[in-house]
C-alpha cells in the first residue's frame, strides 16, 4: 500500500490503532507506518505526558522509534509525519501525515482526538511545528 492508497482507504474513518481512547491523532500515523512503511513491530506509546509532542520530544527516549524512523527539522517531504508542540487549546501537540504543501501550509491527513470525526485531509500551518518523523 502508498501513501494515496492509505489516505483513500482511511478517509472519513475513525482509525484507532490501538484500542486506547478512541480515534487519537496519534493512531493514524501509527497505522500508517504499519501499513504503508511495513514497520511491524509495535511502537512505543507517547512517553512523557501520553501526548503526542512526546514523538520528537522524547524521541531519544524510545528506543523502537529510533530503530525504525528519524527526526529532523528541514526538508519536509510527502509522507512525513509531522509533530506540533502543544498550546494553550491541546495541552498533547498534534500529529499529521503529510500530503503536500499549499504556500506557506501543509497539507496534511490527520484526525482530530478530540473531535473523534474521522480522517480528514487539511491545511496545517508551520506555527509551533517541532518537526517530522520519517521512516529510515
Amino acid at each position: 500500500m502508498d501513501l494515496e492508497q492509505f489516505v483513500k482507504k482511511n478517509v472519513g474513518q475513525k482509525v484507532d490503532f490501538d484500542g486506547y481512547c478512541g480515534a487519537q491523532c496519534v493512531d493514524l500515523p501509527r497505522q500508517y507506518w504499519k501499513d504503508v512503511c511495513g514497520i511491524k513491530e509495535r511502537l512505543e506509546p507517547c512517553s512523557t505526558s501520553g501526548g503526542a509532542k512526546d514523538l520528537f520530544l522524547d524521541y531519544d527516549k524510545m528506543p523502537k522509534e529510533k530503530k525504525y524512523l528519524k527526526r529532523g527539522t528541514r526538508g519536509f517531504i510527502a509522507g512525513d509525519v509531522l509533530v506540533w508542540n502543544s498550546n494553550p487549546n491541546n495541552k498533547y501537540g498534534h500529529v499529521a501525515i503529510m500530503l503536500g504543501m499549499c504556500g506557506n501550509s501543509f497539507i496534511v491527513f490527520e484526525q482530530d482526538g478530540f473531535k473523534q470525526d474521522g480522517a480528514k485531509i487539511n491545511l496545517r500551518s508551520k506555527d509551533n511545528l517541532l518537526g517530522y518523523l520519517r521512516k529510515k
